[in-house]
């Protein structure tokens, strides 16, 4: 029997063929596998490209915010553009004092973006497309001179004394004077909301004849102060106790506590207009913004108001 041979080529051949052989995959070896589509990559994802906005912070606020409408709104007014203001350097937030009447028409017109009306719009229809945003609770104080002895007022003689059936102070507890009515301009909000409260202004209880018609919540409080037989009403956060008296409303004296618990009676709200048809502009928005935030509602409070939020 003749032993196998083998050259030396055909081994280098056949160690060749068992190398490839074991290295291959199988042929039902899927090769490696490509996780599922919902499996979640913990790798970071790669950083968003310049210029699409990600990590842009917005550019600051800019512009003029036209303003105006309610003198009663005033102090809190002031005091909350002051502080946007200051957060907001390059915004202008331009504010008229002409009455609520005003502010509710020429927010209407587009004069203004943002009105000011301290008493609520009109159901009639002759103030729709507007949006009223209550902000702060306001009571309306009665003031009456420092010199002035009345210690308690009523709805009943409220009425008779701005209808001037009641005309000396006598007759409500006071010396014997005559009375001397002061009351606002027709289209002031603290007008209106004051007449609804006490019955004033319907077909059979017109304002005396002979009232005194001042044109803001300032001018009340002055024409009370310098005049002993004076009765005015006014913002309750305008008043001045060093200049007029607040007199108690139904046996309730006005106060912050009094306006929280509701026992004060003679009350109403601040509101911010804007039209339903147009979007604010961003610095508007902002303001509107502020004015409804926490900071904002600080100061609503220390200006003697109730905040809504």
């Amino acid at each position: 029997m003749k032993k196998a041979t083998c050259t030396l080529p055909a081994l280098f051949a056949l160690t060749a063929a068992l190398l490839l052989t074991a290295c291959a995959p199988a042929a039902n070896d899927p090769g490696t596998p490509t996780p599922p589509s919902n499996v979640v990559n913990d790798e970071a994802p790669p950083a968003a490209a310049p210029g699409n906005g990600a990590d842009t912070p917005a550019p600051p606020l800019s512009g003029v915010v036209k303003t105006g409408g309610s003198t009663s709104v005033e102090m809190v007014m002031n005091a909350l553009i002051y502080q946007f203001q200051a957060d907001n350097p390059d915004v202008t937030v331009d504010y008229e004092m002409n009455g609520s009447g005003d502010g509710i028409k020429n927010t209407i017109s587009g004069l203004y973006e943002i009105g000011h009306s301290s008493r609520e719009l009109k159901s009639d229809g002759s103030e729709n497309g507007l949006e009223a945003i209550a902000y702060a609770i306001d009571g309306i104080a009665v003031v009456v001179n420092r010199e002035n002895g009345v210690s308690n007022l009523t709805k009943a003689q409220l009425l008779g004394i701005y209808t001037g059936a009641v005309s000396n102070w006598r007759d409500v507890g006071g010396r014997d004077a005559p009375i001397t009515v002061v009351t606002r301009e027709p289209g002031s909000g603290t007008r209106s909301a004051f007449a609804e409260i006490i019955g004033l202004e319907k077909d059979d209880t017109p304002v005396a004849a002979d009232a005194s018609v001042v044109d803001s919540t300032g001018a009340v409080q002055t024409t009370v102060s310098q005049n002993p037989n004076a009765i005015g009403y006014m913002s309750f956060s305008d008043v001045d106790d060093t200049k007029v008296n607040a007199v108690p409303y139904e046996g309730v004296a006005i106060s912050t506590d009094t306006l929280k618990d509701g026992t004060y009676l003679l009350k109403r709200e601040f509101y911010l207009l804007a039209r339903t048809d147009a979007a604010l502009s961003p610095a508007g928005q902002a303001f509107v913004d502020f004015v409804l935030g926490a900071g904002g509602q600080q100061i609503v409070a220390d200006n003697k108001l109730l905040p809504v939020r």
